[in-house]
């Protein structure tokens, strides 16, 4: 369960197992960002002509403004990012938190992208 319905914002997290809760858009939960503080990097790879990731900047935690599904706010722009729910502006201050952007569809990525 992937879908996170920019326009039916209640619904996506009442019956979220997955997106909503890893993302601590219901019950902050201490344990998912001190898991990711452990972590030496966190490497966010954006596929630019993916097709089936949507809207393609959520490979980056970007997302719709509530209530539409045309405005994108960025991560850094967001509550869960202002907040550090998870811990990715703590690692974005510390320099490990790194966004690639790779010109090909849903993971169609080469051996020369990975050894960037």
């Amino acid at each position: 369960q992937y879908w996170h319905d920019p326009l039916d914002e209640a619904l996506y997290r009442s019956k979220s197992i997955f997106l909503a809760p890893i993302n601590q858009e219901n019950v902050f939960n201490s344990t998912y960002k001190q898991n990711l503080m452990k972590i030496k990097n966190f490497v966010m790879v954006k596929f630019t002509a993916d097709t089936m990731v949507d809207p393609r900047d959520s490979e980056w935690f970007g997302y719709y403004a509530p209530g539409q599904a045309t405005t994108i706010v960025p991560l850094n722009e967001s509550a869960l990012y202002k907040k550090d729910l998870l811990g990715l502006k703590t690692l974005d201050k510390q320099k490990r938190l790194h966004f690639i952007a790779i010109d090909a569809d849903h993971l169609q990525i080469n051996d020369a992208e990975m050894k960037k």
